[in-house]
């Protein structure tokens, strides 16, 4: 009896494990004869009934409240995201897909947690599959770059398709933003195991990183790395924050000077490689604003700042959201229609937090704020813990989200098929899951010790 219920067990972390690892390759990894299905939609169906059921088990049965308020915070923001279905959505294909990635990511962050039961299985599992994922995305993206040829349904694939990556996203400026979330995992793989070799593998596949990213143009990816740079400073040790700080001055003032540059150079120059990356974040600064003519379109900035003038009228007049995506049915309606809010024909809201604004409404984006916060103030408590891996996730979680702030403006629909963002997510309510545990055995044996 004892051995069948040991191989149930491990047969169920299998099927876990399996989803992990896979989930980041969505929609390629397709099982023939099943009807266009992949091997992660069919572990999501798999675990759809028995994962949470298990999850609120385990809760109750084991007394596990640990991580009960990041879980029951995203919980209560999934109801809330299946109610608006309910209530806004027709009932199409469409929409369903939609809602159906926000369950699929949720079923990964409890993955997450049922695994950091296991303390070596789920460090092996997870961190494996993030640098594996982020390797086969290298060897994709280097091979778009040669050849120009893309996978699946790439926006660079078409009549002349360009050496621009995509690897197993639809745009560049998702790639970019799945870039910025892994690179910290990536720079701080050697504190796993402190060594020459492994610093230089952490900067050999950085800098294969960086290289993507710039080929991919994607400037959200880009200020999200700089960003980062300020969550390195506020979790680093306080011996170094001096230095680092210094450093981010520096990097600071380059960056504005080269901007100011860049903008008083006539527009017909070709410039080096350096600064024609300048002139590209500029035009995103770019702060004056002119009439459009058939001659000259909007620049970069006056869409956005439109879409977000537009998506915040949307939210005031429709406080309880209008339902998945109905940011894009929003913006579509007055491309057809006059209205004062202006988008010039964008229909998509480039920007995360917009889009879950103007979708679920004041509750919705309040609920994954908190989420978002807590993670955040979670990770950055073990900054300093004694276990070299929960030291790993806690810096490299901490600093990709505060990255992810800025790198998440820039993908739109950064949900769908984004399942990188819900492995972050998992990996650290994992790592609170085993601190918190790991400080409770220590008080523990320390009471014991007392006389």
């Amino acid at each position: 009896m004892l051995t069948q219920k040991k191989s149930l067990q491990w047969t169920w972390l299998i099927l876990i494990a399996l989803y992990i690892l896979s989930a980041p390759f969505e929609g390629y990894l397709v099982i023939p004869g099943f009807h266009g299905h992949s091997l992660v939609s069919l572990l999501q169906r798999l675990l759809l009934i028995p994962l949470p059921v298990i999850t609120l088990y385990t809760i109750i049965q084991y007394k596990d409240y640990r991580t009960i308020w990041p879980l029951g915070i995203i919980t209560a923001w999934l109801i809330w995201v299946l109610m608006t279905f309910l209530a806004f959505s027709p009932h199409t294909y469409y929409y369903l897909y939609y809602t159906w990635e926000q369950i699929a990511g949720f079923l990964l962050i409890l993955s997450f947690w049922y695994l950091a039961r296991f303390p070596t299985f789920s460090r092996i599992t997870t961190i494996s599959s993030l640098l594996i994922y982020y390797v086969v995305t290298l060897i994709v993206s280097f091979w778009e770059i040669r050849t120009a040829h893309h996978l699946g349904h790439s926006s660079e694939g078409g009549l002349h398709p360009q050496p621009i990556p995509t690897a197993f996203f639809y745009g560049p400026n998702h790639l970019g933003a799945a870039l910025a979330l892994m690179f910290p995992f990536v720079l701080f793989l050697f504190l796993l195991k402190p060594s020459a070799r492994s610093i230089a593998l952490s900067g050999v596949m950085s800098l294969g990183g960086l290289y993507v990213l710039y080929k991919t143009g994607s400037r959200g990816g880009e200020l999200a790395l700089f960003m980062e740079f300020f969550g390195l400073v506020i979790i680093l040790p306080r011996r170094y924050k001096p230095y680092a700080m210094i450093s981010l001055g520096i990097l600071l003032a380059v960056l504005v000077t080269g901007l100011w540059y860049v903008t008083h150079l006539p527009a017909q120059d070709k410039l080096p490689f350096a600064l024609e990356k300048f002139r590209h974040l500029a035009h995103l600064f770019h702060p004056t604003f002119h009439k459009v003519t058939p001659a000259q379109g909007p620049g970069s900035l006056q869409i956005r700042l439109a879409l977000l003038e537009s998506g915040y009228h949307a939210l005031l007049h429709h406080p309880w959201g209008l339902g998945p995506r109905g940011a894009e049915r929003y913006y579509l309606y007055y491309v057809h229609h006059k209205s004062p809010y202006n988008t010039y024909g964008v229909i998509d809201a480039h920007n995360m937090w917009l889009e879950i604004a103007i979708d679920f409404g004041w509750l919705g984006i309040g609920l994954y704020i908190i989420f978002y916060s807590i993670l955040l103030r979670g990770l950055y408590r073990l900054r300093q813990h004694p276990d070299p891996v929960l030291r790993y996730l806690s810096w490299a979680g901490f600093i990709s989200l505060i990255g992810f702030l800025i790198g998440s403006v820039s993908p739109s629909s950064v949900m769908i098929g984004f399942n990188i963002m819900w492995i972050v997510y998992g990996m650290a309510i994992m790592a609170m899951y085993q601190g918190t545990l790991s400080q409770n055995r220590s008080r523990l044996s320390f009471q014991k010790r007392l006389p």
